[in-house]
């Protein structure tokens, strides 16, 4: 089972980059790879259960759902239920903890999933590059 695991320091608090990227509902307000994040059931965004529908730049779509969300912990799990990607088993968790020193934030991205032998290098090279380009999205949007 691949796993792709992507972390980084950005220069704002953690509060901050908390506000940024917990709203299940917000991803395309930050990350360049979406145009468009909505909830698509009726369950409020940060509850467990929430599924959102991203929209790809590229017009392509993914249906995901909230697995779990923790305001203390400052993590957000959740899975994808339909993608046009050939993976499946896709859990994910994005956290944020605090760096005490600056008060900057420490963010992971992690996830693991299933994908055909022929598909693993070029999904996990994928992954990786969709959550670098969303931590660095965070650093450049709140200033570091």
């Amino acid at each position: 089972m691949p796993q792709v695991y992507v972390s980084g320091v950005v220069g704002a608090t953690a509060a901050r980059v908390w506000s940024l990227v917990a709203p299940f509902d917000g991803l395309a307000s930050w990350h360049p790879a979406f145009a468009k994040s909505v909830i698509t059931n009726g369950v409020p965004a940060n509850l467990v259960g929430a599924e959102r529908l991203l929209t790809l730049r590229d017009g392509g779509e993914i249906r995901e759902r909230l697995l779990g969300f923790s305001e203390f912990k400052r993590t957000c799990v959740y899975t994808i239920l339909r993608s046009p990607l050939p993976i499946g088993d896709y859990v994910a968790t994005i956290r944020v903890t605090p760096v005490t020193m600056g008060d900057r934030a420490f963010v992971e991205w992690w996830s693991r999933f299933e994908a055909a032998p022929a598909d693993r290098e070029a999904m996990v090279n994928l992954i990786r590059g969709v959550y670098e380009a969303g931590i660095r999205a965070v650093a450049e949007k709140l200033g570091g």
